[in-house]
């Protein structure tokens, strides 16, 4: 009996990453007017709900602190609430809302050490990743040729902003995805919808775009050496310098009820 209870509580943890996993995967995409003739309309109506919500968070049409009242949302999208509950749940565990107990949900405003803190966290998962690919001839050779397409659409997108902040976002990823560790992947999935706010108006400064992509030649140089010190110290230098700027980017946004 007691095995069967863990393996249902097994079984339901791992459902509920892949659910995390799923909400963070449609992220990366730019969402449409909720319709149901759009090529999403086959996803689960939660899904949906929250794809249009986390687009429009992501690009500041819905600003921090605005609450998301479950009534409203279930008239503007025509159904019950309670796929509206779900939506707000997975956009939660996608820490792009937080639920209050007095306001209820709101879109969530980071703070400058909360945003601080994210990107010590990437970090950390992006030096495990890199330590992993330069020990293993092969991932060096997988990263280099996932990394090395994302470049060239890179140098080509310097003056595209929003396209190259997409490419850069996949560059990062994809270090992730070719260090073959389940568990960096988990834990990188839970800061990716945040990490996508603070990029998203990063490359807009006039150079911002060349520089980020000098750096990251820097970082493709290291790996192709499998040089696993050279590479987590040039890929720390440029999160760094990418957390000084989603700081400066991103707090401005934040409601003037939160400035005190």
């Amino acid at each position: 009996m007691c095995g069967s209870t863990g393996g249902a509580a097994s079984l339901a943890a791992e459902l509920e990453e892949r659910r995390r996993e799923f909400v963070l995967s449609r992220l990366e995409r730019q969402a449409g007017d909720f319709s149901p003739t759009s090529p999403e309309f086959g996803l689960p109506l939660p899904e949906q709900i929250a794809e249009v919500l986390a687009d429009e968070i992501i690009e500041r049409e819905v600003a921090p602190g605005s609450r998301l009242p479950e009534p409203a949302l279930a008239e503007r999208f025509g159904t019950s609430r309670a796929p509206i509950r779900e939506a707000l749940y997975l956009l939660d565990q996608a820490g792009l809302v937080e639920r209050t107990p007095r306001r209820g949900t709101v879109v969530k405003a980071y703070s400058r050490r909360e945003i601080e803190e994210l990107y010590q966290v990437r970090i950390t998962l992006e030096r495990l990743a890199l330590e992993r690919i330069c020990e293993d001839p092969d991932m060096v050779d997988s990263c280099l040729a996932t990394l090395e397409p994302i470049m060239r659409e890179m140098e080509a997108a310097q003056d595209d902003p929003m396209r190259y902040r997409e490419l850069n976002y996949l560059f990062h990823r994809s270090i992730i995805v070719v260090s073959r560790s389940d568990l960096i992947r988990r834990l990188y999935a839970q800061i990716e919808g945040p990490l996508k706010i603070f990029l998203r108006r990063m490359f807009f400064p006039k150079g911002a775009a060349r520089k980020s992509f000098g750096e990251h030649l820097q970082i493709l140089a290291a790996i192709e050496e499998a040089d696993v010190k050279k590479a987590q110290q040039r890929l720390e230098k440029h999160d760094l310098d990418g957390m000084k700027r989603a700081i400066a980017s991103s707090l401005p946004d934040q409601p003037a009820a939160g400035r005190q």
